[in-house]
């Protein structure tokens, strides 16, 4: 008896490493994001107070109020978790969750800007993150590059541009965009907010 109960408990144990195996993880990602952050963390001190936050505290508020709010560890992919709420760290939802819409747009599903649960599945269902993870850096890129300040601040560019996936060449795979039916045929102004001062000096 004692020896089919170790088996079973073994078996959940196996069973459950293989999934938490294939989620993403905010511990790598937090490495990334500190990284573009810089000696602020990326914490909003006009909404988290005025003071400096520890790289603890960040790290909790991150996982929090991003990654976990947004099913960070839902995703199968890494690259596809970390070029979305990467993206929602350092400009929001935008007006109308545009960025939220956008990946919405890649994916396939209703673009009404509520990241659900099932969006994620959906996103896990591709078989070539790239497909997911490259068209959204497009759109980041485009996202910035339709800023009135993109040239004084180029440190926005360089992130979005740091998530995508290359090939040995240093090519771009799955190198195409795809825009939420929001932007088409509008101008990027209308839908895109300008990100504010606070962003700007955090991404510089």
């Amino acid at each position: 008896m004692k020896q089919l109960q170790r088996m079973f408990l073994t078996g959940v144990l196996v069973s459950f490493m293989s999934v938490t195996s294939q989620a993403a993880s905010f511990e790598k990602y937090f490495t990334k994001l500190i990284k573009f952050e810089g000696k602020g963390y990326g914490i909003n001190q006009e909404i988290w107070g005025k003071r400096n936050f520890t790289k603890a505290e960040a790290f909790k508020i991150h996982r929090k109020y991003y990654w976990n709010k947004y099913h960070g560890n839902l995703f199968k992919s890494q690259e596809v978790a970390e070029a979305l709420i990467d993206q929602i760290i350092n400009a929001g939802e935008g007006r109308n969750s545009v960025n939220i819409r956008a990946f919405e747009a890649i994916i396939g599903v209703e673009q009404d800007g509520k990241l659900s649960k099932e969006d994620v599945q959906v996103a896990n269902s591709f078989v070539q993150c790239e497909y997911i993870v490259n068209p959204y850096v497009n759109y980041r890129l485009h996202f910035y590059g339709s800023r009135k300040n993109a040239k004084k601040y180029p440190g926005w560019m360089i992130r979005a541009r740091a998530f995508g996936i290359f090939d040995e060449d240093k090519n771009m795979l799955a190198d195409f965009l795809i825009l939420p039916d929001i932007l088409i045929g509008k101008s990027p102004e209308e839908e895109l907010e300008e990100p504010t001062d606070e962003l700007a000096s955090k991404v510089d």
